[in-house]
């Protein structure tokens, strides 16, 4: 048997018997089968609850996922973040295949990262860019163009190539028309910008990034205590879906999270990321910055690629360094 698709199975003894019925009388024992629609469309074939469908797709979406990393290793190549300190605290960059949420405090520096990685992701190859666009998904403020050209004027100041050819591309790029911006306003034109927008764009433009700032801001008023089952199902519903574009497409993905105060187990109170559980188990990696009077920290708390550690950073003319 090829091992790849043995690879691609769906373990069934993980879901209750009705769900593991539907999935043999439908046909549905693989990832790639699976992936192939929507998780309405998926529910509607094989009439499964709400709840079933999306512990099918979340289960799909991890598999899909490891096998990129086991067979197009050799492909893969890391995302500068356009700070040398901050790729080694990474473990070489940003990776490819799911979501790396950067959560945070107001002004502590979230947007200002997502700007550079937008820039970074247009690089030379060998500076460790990837010579393509990025959607930007704005979600509170508009798209902040003023300060994003003021670090695209900083570029060719900031990198350095040793080939002529590769200085050249570096300078002559035209960065602001390679980045997609979008405003969201609410969870369901959130929805539809990434199951019907964003795949359109990736099939005609050239897009290896997406940028949502901030994942938080459209389900913060949206929902009440009553629907708080919605909310987590709508969570789930982006966060597979971006997974599978991941997948799909080889992006880097970026979400923006807010943060909320939580009781500490030694007294008082610290800051943690919002969305809760619902969120935190669909993120492969969680970035968190801080600041203090006269400094910034960017946090690992979690990633498969690296064990967790803070460093200092700064906001320059030139953006994070």
């Amino acid at each position: 048997m090829n091992s790849s698709l043995a690879n691609d199975d769906l373990d069934l003894n993980i879901f209750d018997p009705y769900t593991q019925a539907a999935l043999i009388r439908g046909g549905f024992l693989s990832s790639t089968n699976i992936l192939k629609y929507t998780e309405a469309e998926f529910r509607k074939k094989v009439n499964l609850t709400v709840a079933a469908t999306h512990s099918v797709f979340i289960a799909a979406a991890n598999i899909s996922a490891s096998n990129v990393k086991c067979h197009k290793k050799p492909n893969n190549h890391e995302l500068t973040t356009g700070c040398k300190q901050i790729d080694k605290l990474l473990g070489g960059g940003l990776f490819k295949y799911g979501i790396t949420e950067i959560s945070g405090e107001s002004g502590c520096g979230k947007t200002q990262f997502c700007l550079q990685i937008a820039l970074t992701v247009q690089l030379p190859l060998s500076l460790k860019g990837a010579k393509s666009g990025a959607a930007y998904i704005c979600t509170e403020d508009r798209f902040p163009s003023s300060r994003i050209q003021q670090m695209i004027s900083n570029i060719r100041f900031k990198y350095q190539c040793d080939s002529k050819i590769d200085m050249n591309e570096l300078c002559l790029t035209d960065y602001g028309d390679n980045i997609l911006i979008s405003h969201i306003a609410t969870v369901e034109d959130l929805k539809k910008c990434i199951h019907e927008m964003l795949p359109k764009a990736l099939l005609h433009r050239p897009i290896k990034l997406i940028i949502i700032d901030s994942i938080t801001a459209v389900f913060r008023g949206e929902y009440t205590l009553s629907e708080v089952p919605r909310r987590s199902r709508d969570l789930r519903d982006i966060a597979v879906f971006l997974h599978k574009l991941s997948v799909e497409h080889g992006l880097w993905i970026i979400c923006v999270n807010q943060v909320t105060s939580s009781i500490s187990d030694i007294g008082g109170n610290k800051l943690i990321p919002s969305l809760g559980l619902a969120w935190a188990n669909l993120v492969t990696t969680r970035l968190m910055m801080s600041k203090t009077h006269s400094s910034r920290y960017i946090e690992v708390m979690f990633s498969p690629h690296t064990a967790p550690k803070s460093i200092p950073f700064r906001v320059t003319e030139r953006g994070i360094e």
